[in-house]
């Protein structure tokens, strides 16, 4: 029996014609009045709509309840998103060190008094995340100084924290939004900011090894990023107060239908969840026990639309039979302890979603779990979709891991990455920009949020992870609060190697959420 929603609320229904018998009669009264009055009265009832569409429209992901809540995946938003980071600007391989400016003006960076200015922006905005890493005298993974946040033109920090201290064990945060990585440091708490905010490292004891960058300077060899967004709508600047309130992630998994136990016959597709109404499939669980499910075949179907169209191994990004040490256990995606696959991406429907199986191999069972939450709690939500890599290296081109257009979202990928690319800086071209690009990194292993070729070996966090040891690495990396959106095409890329010099195979699989219009 295929696994489907329960039928929509009678009493909804029910109350539906006496609201509208409410609202003519309320358009009638309004009807009789003499022109003047009824002109004045319409404007009065049109204006709240009014407003709340248009904040509503206006309201991007930041400034709605929770950021970093799974729910928001799909909501439009089309403020543009932000990388402020120390790449190389001469588009050599000299990612760190490349500050603003010293401060005060005149001193070297090496002045153990000098603060170094790492962002610097006017507001209203907000920082969506943070990474850091560096290198010592010793040749040794580093990160040291005073971190200090300057909001409003304020001549004082508002906050201020020794590093690594306020990225590993920071009393004002949930636990996990601060965290050491592998090879790196972290933080994933969106920090708003009214009319400007400035962010320097001081403190630092000229500790940091030195090095030339491409324009021959001496330069720290402190790597950085900052994802940030600038908003089209007021905020109030953070505080160590609202820092303390932020949400953690959601971590505990929403409740689940009933086991659903289907055989997999050879060669043939079976439907293992169909809903014939509005909703959103909000998490599944496949588990196929013991037996090798690496070439079962998954289809996402929503409103006519193929939006997944891939094996469990390429969905999931590795061969559980191959890799048993891997651990996967994201918070939008992975395997539990029990070797069962689940996905808790949000994936939208108008009026049908269906998820397919089909297994080439020995016949075989598989036990579903699916949570489906029924209606359309915005307007417009985007489709999800995931896809396999296609593109190929070649020299002096970044390689392609996903090219669309329209409106929509870039929300991470799973790479098998060779230890020769993992110079290449992501670049992220959104709505015809030119280079460099709004979003324009400092490594790949720097993207999936460690360092140093992922010093510090495997490790699986919410948004973030490396598999295990094995070879070639295997990493995913997951937006939500600091996602890439874009409203008229996007093309996410990343330099293979230093100077794009690595040509062997680069697969993976790309995950976005975009408008398109379902089949009539």
């Amino acid at each position: 029996m295929i696994a489907k929603p329960p039928p929509p609320s009678r009493s909804s229904a029910r109350n539906a014609p006496t609201k509208n018998l409410l609202l003519a009669e309320i358009l009638a009264l309004v009807l009789r009045l003499p022109p003047k009055p009824r002109q004045s009265c319409f404007a009065l009832c049109l204006m709240p709509l009014a407003i709340c569409f248009s904040t509503f429209a206006a309201v991007p992901l930041l400034l709605q309840p929770n950021p970093l809540s799974l729910h928001w995946l799909p909501v439009p938003d089309s403020t543009k998103t932000y990388l402020r980071s120390g790449f190389d600007y001469n588009d050599a391989n000299y990612d760190s060190g490349n500050l603003i400016r010293v401060e005060p003006s005149g001193l070297s960076f090496s002045n153990a008094h000098s603060a170094w200015v790492l962002f610097e922006e006017k507001g209203p905005g907000v920082i969506t995340s943070i990474w850091f890493t560096g290198k010592n005298k010793q040749g040794q993974a580093y990160l040291g100084g005073t971190l200090n946040f300057y909001f409003d033109g304020e001549p004082r920090p508002r906050l201020s924290a020794p590093l690594p201290e306020w990225l590993e064990n920071n009393p004002l945060l949930p636990p996990g939004l601060a965290e050491k990585s592998s090879g790196g440091w972290l933080c994933y708490a969106p920090i708003s900011y009214a009319q400007s905010l400035k962010i320097t490292l001081e403190g630092h004891r000229d500790s940091y090894t030195h090095r030339k960058n491409g324009r021959g300077e001496i330069i720290p060899h402190l790597y950085h990023q900052f994802s940030f967004q600038r908003l089209p709508a007021p905020v109030a600047s953070s505080t160590p107060e609202s820092l303390r309130q932020t949400a953690a992630w959601e971590l505990a998994w929403p409740a689940l239908s009933p086991t659903a136990t289907f055989p997999l016959p050879t060669g043939q597709p079976v439907t293992i969840f169909l809903a014939e109404t509005q909703g959103i499939l909000e998490m599944f669980r496949l588990d196929v026990g013991q037996a090798k499910a690496d070439a079962l075949r998954m289809r996402v179907e929503a409103d006519g639309l193929n939006l997944v169209d891939m094996t469990l191994r390429e969905f999931w990004g590795f061969s559980r039979d191959q890799r048993p040490q891997a651990r996967f256990h994201a918070l939008t995606m992975g395997v539990d302890t029990n070797g069962a696959y689940y996905s808790r991406w949000p994936m939208p429907c108008r009026r049908s979603l269906k998820l397919v199986l089909q297994n080439p191999d020995q016949p075989l069972e598989v036990k579903v779990q699916t949570t489906f939450r029924q209606g359309w709690p915005q307007p417009g939500l985007f489709y999800f979709h995931a896809a396999r890599i296609t593109d190929k290296t070649e020299k002096a081109r970044d390689i392609v891991l996903l090219e669309t257009r329209g409106r929509g979202h870039f929300v991470g990928c799973i790479l098998e990455l060779a230890n020769a690319t993992l110079e290449g800086d992501d670049r992220f071209y959104v709505d015809g920009e030119a280079f460099p690009p709004a979003w324009h990194g400092t490594g790949t292993e720097d993207y999936f949020r460690c360092g140093w070729y992922f010093y510090g070996g495997p490790l699986t966090r919410p948004l973030y992870g490396l598999l295990d040891n094995g070879t070639p690495k295997i990493a995913y990396r997951f937006h939500l609060a600091d996602r890439l959106n874009f409203t008229k095409h996007a093309k996410i890329g990343f330099e293979h190697g230093h100077h794009n010099e690595y040509l062997g195979s680069y697969p993976g699989t790309v995950f976005w959420y975009a408008e398109r219009q379902p089949p009539e």
